[in-house]
């Protein structure tokens, strides 16, 4: 499914971040935040309810007494995360929550437990970072429909996540890890579910404003430009194109990480657009991309990033997924069918970069693209110059800072 690689990534600053932080269970950093938020003797009620709480789950006539036993069952067996005893259990924890939603709960329970679990989920903002790691972790794995996994259908998330996950993303002091796992949640969202136009733009709104903070972590950074990338909104209240102004810009800037400015080529070809986006400059400004990642590349071809790179590349023209958009399968349809020739001829001189790049064996043993390579890029950016820096309506010329 196409979020499952997005989530391969949050597990993975999950582990990491876990891992670093073991050492909280022998250090007074523990007691940090609010505490124990429920007592050891608790958890027997987790025991003695199991098989009411199964019930409750599965009925599809729910009673006050089904949505008391839930609420309480969901309340203890959230918090638990909080003693100290079960820090690592914390994603036995999760898991079981998971299943017990998408495999056991019928609609009129999860709709009870949805709300629920983001409420207790939000009780443990103040815990040490591998409880709140694992409580932002279950908020982006909330589902209103469970995957149908037979037919390769994703789950359907929780539209309600949002504004979590909005909170986290935007707090200032919030750990880079968690605003990860916060962010690809967000994309999730915008990718599987059917969030409104309001919350897509809130989305968008909180994404870009992030992008604007100076000294983000790289990998939070390309996180972000993904994420923005995916929400399908146009323009800011002002009509302004602000999600492309934005992906462009970082995509011109020497001084971003290699990797972000060629996450930032992969959101263009495949972020929202209408008639008053300049392509040909967009298309344009991503081949020149290439050819400046390629002179870079032949001087330095066993660095760690080129891979990567060349990858999102050749996603800013063939789409990632198949039902994805890219600049090759935008202009098969109006309103950018008059573009397809130059598009297809940038994505001629491209590729053989992307190919050279990788089909090539891996570093240590990484060699240099052939001269040809870089000189036919070079010679389509002469022969192709933009008549103007304009993006679109209400944006400033798009200039290197």
């Amino acid at each position: 499914m196409r979020t499952e690689s997005r989530f391969t990534i949050s597990l993975f600053a999950l582990a990491f971040c876990l891992i670093s932080s073991l050492l909280v269970q022998a250090t007074p950093a523990y007691a940090q935040g609010d505490g124990e938020l429920i007592k050891e003797a608790d958890l027997d009620f987790l025991k003695r309810k199991k098989f009411e709480y199964t019930k409750a789950l599965g009925t599809t006539n729910i009673t006050q007494a089904d949505i008391a036993l839930l609420t309480e069952y969901n309340r203890i067996q959230i918090l638990q995360m909080s003693l100290k005893s079960q820090l690592r259990q914390l994603s036995k924890i999760r898991e079981q929550l998971k299943r017990d939603l998408n495999l056991l709960a019928k609609p009129p329970a999860r709709s009870v437990l949805l709300p629920l679990i983001i409420k207790h989920c939000e009780q443990l903002n103040e815990q040490p970072l591998p409880v709140r790691l694992n409580a932002c972790l279950l908020i982006t794995e909330l589902n209103e429909e469970p995957p149908n996994i037979p037919k390769q259908i994703p789950a359907t998330p929780f539209t309600g996540i949002a504004d979590p996950l909005i909170a986290i993303i935007s707090e200032k002091n919030q750990s880079e890890a968690l605003k990860i796992i916060a962010t690809n949640g967000l994309m999730r969202l915008c990718q599987d579910g059917s969030p409104k136009v309001d919350i897509r733009s809130r989305i968008a709104d909180a994404l870009i404003a992030q992008l604007k903070q100076p000294n983000l972590n790289e990998w939070y950074k390309r996180s972000l430009v993904e994420a923005v990338s995916q929400t399908s909104v146009l323009f800011d209240k002002t009509r302004t194109p602000y999600i492309v102004q934005t992906l462009a810009e970082i995509l011109i800037n020497p001084m971003e990480p290699w990797t972000v400015r060629a996450e930032a080529a992969s959101g263009l070809g495949r972020t929202e657009m209408n008639r008053e986006i300049n392509l040909t400059l967009i298309n344009y400004e991503i081949v020149r991309f290439a050819y400046e990642m390629g002179q870079q590349y032949n001087a330095k071809p066993n660095a760690p990033h080129w891979r990567l790179c060349a990858f999102r590349i050749y996603t800013a023209y063939q789409p990632e997924f198949s039902n994805s958009t890219a600049l090759l399968t935008r202009v098969k349809s109006a309103p950018f069918t008059a573009y397809r020739a130059e598009i297809q001829g940038a994505y001629d001189v491209v590729l053989p970069l992307a190919n050279g790049i990788l089909k090539l064996p891996p570093p240590p043993g990484a060699k240099p693209v052939p001269p040809k390579v870089l000189s036919d890029l070079k010679a389509w950016l002469d022969a192709n110059t933009p008549e103007n820096d304009i993006i679109g309506p209400n944006t400033k010329p798009l200039k290197n800072p």
